[in-house]
């Protein structure tokens, strides 16, 4: 069990995250890992051999799309684009009906970072 350095997630948490297991048992903080990708790129390279596990894969999803629509508000994140430019990773076009469904996580993880 790895131990990942975390920047949003911990500060959603009740309690001190310790690995990528405690999230991913979690279903509340599962929500906020596409956030913590798109804010922590390191992370995106450290689960690389957890790449294959369907949460990560939709959070990696998540994050690359969201990242791709709203690039102009966060810093460069090279880990992100090299899975888009490798196709690892599917992206989606964030529609309205998304966006109404995730602004909520999506407006904690910028306010966290500052970037609004």
């Amino acid at each position: 069990m790895k131990s990942f350095n975390l920047v949003f997630i911990d500060s959603v948490s009740e309690k001190k995250i310790t690995s990528l297991e405690d999230i991913l048992q979690n279903g509340r903080l599962a929500k906020f890992l596409w956030i913590e990708f798109i804010l922590n790129p390191q992370l995106v390279q450290d689960i690389a051999s957890y790449r294959d596990n369907p949460v990560i894969k939709d959070s990696l999803s998540d994050a690359l799309s969201w990242y791709a629509a709203f690039r102009w508000l966060f810093p460069v994140n090279k880990t992100l684009e090299e899975l888009r430019d490798n196709n690892e990773i599917i992206t989606y076009r964030v529609t309205d009906n998304i966006y109404r469904q995730k602004r909520r996580n999506f407006l904690k993880g910028i306010l966290h970072a500052r970037l609004c």
